[in-house]
């Protein structure tokens, strides 16, 4: 009698388990099923991503259209007031200062990280602002006139600044590659980087480099809030 009692006993606990099984099954099973899949959360992402940069874009234009307009108005207002003379000064103030396109012969250089990951560092296999940085110093010592990189102007305020796996120019994100332009005398500005410690640093990191050189090269001016470049910033009288 106890050995029948210890059959049923223990088909209940086997049958108990079973239930409890099967309903945790279907539990999981509907949860996962009523889930979006990752296909469909990185399609939504990516559709809320291109929205941005449309809306980013439509801000540029509107931009541009109001500065074109402003420097309109104050063409007419200058040349009813002058002989010209001051806003001939006007227009080198803004080529000076990185506000105009401008086109020329120079160098084209597109960094890259590593196609291998450095063993003992991965780190070290990586592109960082600070790389940037030393590039584009290299550049205006070999007489650069007018530099940009990823068609971001480079001027005296510019700072490149890290920005997790990207770097951030004029407040704007971008990744690799780097297409940094330099206008100025093409082989001095090649021989300058080609030649300079931070060249064979990457090199020797296995930091991917393309420089060539170009003519009739386009810097676009800088498209920044203007007022930021002086805000804070009083003049002295003499």
């Amino acid at each position: 009698m106890l050995r029948k009692d210890q059959k049923y006993i223990l088909m209940f606990i086997f049958i108990l388990l079973g239930v409890l099984t099967t309903v945790q099954f279907r539990s999981i099973w509907n949860n996962n099923k009523n889930k979006p899949s990752i296909a469909y959360e990185i399609e939504n992402l990516k559709k809320e991503l291109e929205a941005e940069i449309a809306a980013g874009n439509e801000l540029r234009e509107e931009i541009e259209f109001n500065t074109k307009k402003k420097e309109s108005i104050l063409k007419t207002f200058v040349s009813g007031n002058d002989d010209g003379q001051l806003m001939e000064q006007w227009e080198t103030v803004k080529l000076y200062a990185g506000l105009t396109d401008v086109k020329g012969d120079g160098v084209i250089i597109t960094l890259n990280d590593a196609e291998e990951k450095n063993p003992i560092q991965v780190d070290w296999s990586l592109l960082h602002d600070s790389d940037i940085y030393e590039v584009v110093n290299e550049l205006k010592k070999g007489g650069a006139q007018a530099i940009s990189i990823n068609n971001e102007r480079v001027i005296s305020t510019t700072e490149i600044v890290c920005a997790g796996p990207t770097i951030r120019v004029n407040r704007n994100r971008y990744a690799v590659p780097y297409e940094i332009k330099a206008i100025g005398d093409p082989k001095r500005l090649y021989s300058t980087f080609i030649e300079s410690p931070i060249y064979s640093v990457l090199k020797w990191l296995e930091i991917r480099i393309e420089i060539k050189e170009a003519k009739d090269i386009e810097i676009p001016k800088f498209n920044g809030n203007i007022d930021n470049l002086v805000k804070g910033v009083e003049v002295v009288e003499q």
